[in-house]
């Protein structure tokens, strides 16, 4: 396992497709940043789990650790991305590699949010992931930093 303080889906070398979308993940202490920037189809989802695995595997040293997810630009994503995601986070639960809080911010100005803020919820919901949805990212660590 490597110590590394930052990743991205662009290091990701597809089998087939290229990733719609990109995600880069920081680690900060016990804080792990997702920028995501979509919109997302499903080899994006496949090149989060392949690189995001190492960054949560290092951030168990912490005994709670928090997720942020900072969607940019453009929310959307495909349904099958959608249910590659659920899934994604279903194995994550059942390895015990979840965060102990998780947090998204999306505002209205990114493309989709109306349409799509609701539907990643569910993914979460779906999966049995506790998240709570910010439109700015101040809120979101003042939010993760009192649960954690």
């Amino acid at each position: 396992m490597s110590t590394k303080k930052s990743a991205s889906t662009d290091d990701y070398d597809p089998v087939k497709f290229r990733p719609h979308g990109r995600v880069t993940f920081i680690k900060d202490g016990d804080l792990l940043i997702c920028e995501a920037t979509g919109p997302f189809n499903k080899e994006l989802l496949l090149a989060i789990a392949a690189t995001e695995r190492d960054m949560i595997l290092q951030m168990q040293v912490h005994p709670r650790w928090a997720d942020i997810v900072i969607i940019k630009e453009n929310a959307m994503a495909s349904t099958e991305a959608l249910e590659e995601f659920t899934g994604y986070l279903i194995s994550l639960g059942r390895q015990n590699l979840n965060a102990t809080v998780t947090a998204m911010v999306i505002d209205e100005t990114v493309t989709g949010a109306d349409v799509m803020t609701s539907r990643l919820i569910d993914a979460y919901i779906d999966a049995g992931v506790n998240l709570t949805v910010f439109k700015t990212l101040n809120d979101a660590k003042v939010f993760v930093k009192l649960h954690l």
